[in-house]
This record gives C-alpha cells, sequence and structure tokens, in this order.
C-alpha cells in the first residue's frame, strides 16, 4: 500500500484503533501523549502512518 492510501484504512483499522486504546475517551493516557487539542481520528491516523513506515523499513 502507498502512504497516500492509508486514508482508505480511516473507517476500519482507524475505527477498531480508536475504540480498542480508548482514544475518544478524554482521560485517554495514549491520546494526551499525542498532545493537547488532537483528535481522535488525527491521533489513529498518526499510529496507522507509524505502523505502515515500521512495517516499510522491515520492522516488525
Amino acid at each position: 500500500m502507498e502512504e497516500d492510501e492509508l486514508i482508505n484504512l480511516h473507517f476500519c483499522l482507524g475505527v477498531a484503533i480508536r475504540n480498542a486504546f480508548g482514544l475518544h475517551k478524554s482521560d485517554s493516557e495514549l491520546l494526551a501523549a499525542f498532545g493537547v487539542g488532537i483528535h481522535p481520528d488525527d491521533a489513529n491516523g498518526l499510529i496507522i502512518k507509524a505502523l505502515w513506515k515500521r512495517l516499510q523499513n522491515g520492522e516488525e
């Protein structure tokens, strides 16, 4: 998958990440780690992109 196609994962993997890690909760420590005012959908996008980069580098 190309980087510009990652947006296609928003409604499947992105929602699964948001729900599994509680990013939609106001007291989410993971969401807070991204900084003040980040939206949960933006946070799960950053997680997906980081995972994609690791996979491109052959990391597990």
